[in-house]
């Protein structure tokens, strides 16, 4: 253990055992939103395995929610927050970003062994397609080509990274600040450079059936645009239809009504807030770190990622200390020195 989690570790059990972390003291009038990415028994297998937990971290993750707050699926939990309800356990939403098959193949089963309800992110025009989501084909495609040691075919297109280290997860994050058409013609011309790349059977989007079933069981299902696609309007997106018609798709295959948006990457302009009040969603989340209070835009909401590696305990299970403490506003939490972290926090 690096003396930094030592230190940490022993901090945030300090304030679990004097009740300076609880919950019921930090949550109060403020209303919590959890994301997780991926749920897999070996978050190793993903090429970004800082965006996975396991499905015993993520039982133990639910069951520290359900003891410590009321949680309700994102809609309704902001709903109630903004109509001023303030329950003394604090309300808390759950969310899962992007919509994968493991999300239901793992995730789904810890709901229901803790009788939670989520909501789960949605891109809409990615859903009848079978290949992976663009940011997890390029992270695939980088991983395989360092482990075939051809980090020159990276390098070609990213000249301005060192590829070492965690160089897949700076591959995807340098490829976010392109416009949809560049990016696309940098997958077609890796997918040539990685032609014996296979992908395991549980990579790729849930299908329809799997999310009507989701909606029957009570869980949310939120737009994550059409196509994840980065919405901002100096990269040429077409927001209307990105916001919109993911809006419409949704609710044309569940049946159910789609009330909450979840930026793709988290970026945003003022075109985009425009176009989601259009739609007429009631809130929406971005990837900026944090709890709210009644005065955060429902448009603007804040998250909380909570990775596995930054949350376990003993047995790969939570730590509720560690947790609590990082859900708080407490010092040495992200929010506490004022910085803009993602849900792809690294601190």
């Amino acid at each position: 253990m690096r003396p930094k989690d030592w230190i940490r570790n022993v901090g945030a059990g300090f304030l679990w055992r004097t009740g300076l972390s609880l919950p019921a003291r930090t949550g109060r009038d403020r209303l919590t939103i959890v994301t997780f990415h991926r749920v897999l028994p070996d978050p190793a297998a993903s090429p970004l395995p800082h965006l996975a937990v396991t499905p015993d971290f993520l039982r133990s993750a639910l069951g520290f929610f359900s003891e410590n707050y009321t949680c309700l699926p994102l809609a309704k939990a902001a709903s109630a927050f903004f109509a001023g309800e303030r329950p003394q356990r604090p309300l808390l939403a759950v969310t899962f970003d992007d919509g994968r098959k493991d999300n239901f193949l793992h995730g789904l089963p810890a709901l229901r062994s803790t009788g939670l309800r989520a909501t789960f992110f949605v891109p809409a025009g990615q859903v009848e397609d079978t290949s992976p989501l663009w940011h997890d084909e390029l992270a695939w495609i980088a991983r395989h080509l360092l482990q075939k040691e051809r980090a020159e075919v990276l390098g070609s297109h990213f000249p301005e990274l060192v590829l070492d280290g965690d160089a897949v997860h700076a591959v995807v994050q340098s490829a976010k600040a392109l416009a949809g058409e560049q990016r696309r013609k940098l997958l077609t011309a890796l997918r040539a450079e990685a032609t014996d790349l296979r992908l395991p059977s549980w990579e790729g989007p849930m299908p329809w059936s799997e999310l009507r079933q989701l909606a029957r069981e009570g869980h949310e299902i939120g737009s994550h645009s059409m196509s994840h696609d980065v919405l901002l309007d100096r990269l040429g997106a077409d927001q209307e239809t990105e916001v919109a018609e993911s809006r419409r798709k949704i609710e044309e295959e569940t049946g159910a009504v789609v009330r909450s948006f979840c930026f793709p990457t988290g970026e945003y302009d003022e075109t985009t807030l425009r176009e989601i009040r259009a739609a007429g969603y009631a809130c929406a989340v971005t990837t900026k770190w944090g709890s709210n209070d009644e005065a955060t835009p429902p448009l603007e909401l804040r998250r909380i990622d909570v990775q596995g590696d930054r949350n376990a305990g003993r047995g790969g299970r939570v730590n509720p200390a560690v947790l609590a403490w990082r859900l708080s506003r407490l010092p040495g939490t992200p929010v506490s020195g004022g910085s803009r972290e993602t849900g792809d926090d690294r601190a």
